[in-house]
């Protein structure tokens, strides 16, 4: 019979790690990547309000008690607006036009009615459907903004001065109230 060969692994013989192929990969994605970003980009309005908003929006904030104005957006019935005040919610629908879209007129004069009624609330929660179109969010959003009237002006008062001044903004806060929906 023949010597049986015995195969001997040494076990602490070291290796080198080859990191060419990965670099090679780095290299050819970072620019693939950078190229890329050129393409995204990000809106964002960003707007200077007036000093006399900005603190009236944070004492609107800081009072749990002040009403709160939410509108859910939806395809089929339109426009809801809710009013909560003292515990109480007011319901007021602006429909849809006979070529089933939103009747924007309509509902620009049920926020400047509401800001005349409410002049201490500047800021909305906007609920829009899952179906409704980005487009018509952002115009259901310009025609809460501003009013359309140049002369069109809404009472706030200044908290350092204590003196009444005006602005043509409506509602320039808008919070996103069904962001975490699927």
């Amino acid at each position: 019979m023949g010597k049986r060969f015995k195969l001997h692994i040494d076990r602490n013989a070291e290796f080198e790690l080859d990191l060419a192929p990965l670099l090679a990969v780095m290299v050819k994605l970072v620019p693939v990547l950078l190229i890329s970003s050129a393409f995204v980009q990000m809106m964002i309005i960003e707007t200077e309000l007036p000093q006399v908003v900005q603190e009236a929006i944070k004492k609107q904030e800081a009072d749990p008690g002040a009403a709160k104005i939410s509108v859910a957006v939806t395809k089929t019935e339109g426009v809801k607006i809710t009013l909560t005040e003292k515990g109480q919610a007011h319901i007021e629908v602006v429909g849809l036009n006979q070529d089933k879209t939103i009747d924007y007129p309509a509902l620009h004069a049920k926020f400047v009615e509401l800001k005349k009624s409410h002049p201490a609330v500047f800021k909305i929660d906007i609920q829009p459907e899952s179906d409704v179109a980005y487009k018509d969010i952002v115009k259901v959003m310009d025609e809460a903004r501003k009013a359309r009237e140049a002369n069109l002006k809404f009472p706030v008062k200044d908290e350092k001065t204590g003196k009444e001044t005006t602005t043509e903004y409506m509602f320039p806060e808008i919070v996103f109230g069904n962001t975490m929906d699927g």
